[in-house]
């Protein structure tokens, strides 16, 4: 053999060498494939094997619903008590604060600037003592209240 073919022999041969040395550490630093924990297997449709006979697959545990409970009865509390009377000096609100009764005038309603419906209105108050017929404009607000213009 002459020195060329030995330099050309070790040299493919060490090429190999650094390729497979390549490969394997390429190998080992791949990370490894997620593990599923779970067992896959392959049937034949028959058994096979002794005693010849295929065990069927445990079946899997049935939880039952829970059980219905009613629910919690609770009695009605008694009748409140009376309110207890204000403390002398306290401020107490008179019977005289309702609202006063509007008499509504028989004419037809109108439609204001705004949209509103108005309609005129007439009331009693007291002023300086006396009973005194007051007349007024009352609109209907888009909540369906009415409300005083003036």
């Amino acid at each position: 053999m002459t020195i060329a073919t030995k330099t050309r022999w070790s040299t493919g041969v060490c090429a190999a060498a650094v390729v497979a040395g390549l490969a394997c550490g390429a190998a080992l630093l791949v990370p490894a494939p997620a593990e599923a924990r779970v067992f896959v297997g392959v049937g034949f449709g028959f058994p096979i094997g002794f005693p010849g006979y295929y065990y069927p697959p445990y079946p899997y545990p049935y939880y039952y619903p829970p059980p219905y409970l009613p629910p919690a009865y609770y009695p009605s509390p008694g009748p409140y008590p009376p309110p207890a009377p204000p403390a002398p000096g306290e401020y107490t609100p008179s019977t005289a604060t309702q609202a006063p009764s509007i008499t509504y005038t028989p004419r037809r309603p109108w439609t204001d600037a705004s949209g509103r419906q108005c309609r005129e209105y007439q009331t009693t108050r007291d002023v300086q003592g006396r009973s005194t017929k007051v007349y007024g404009t009352a609109c209907r607000d888009p909540d369906g209240q009415w409300r005083i213009v003036n």
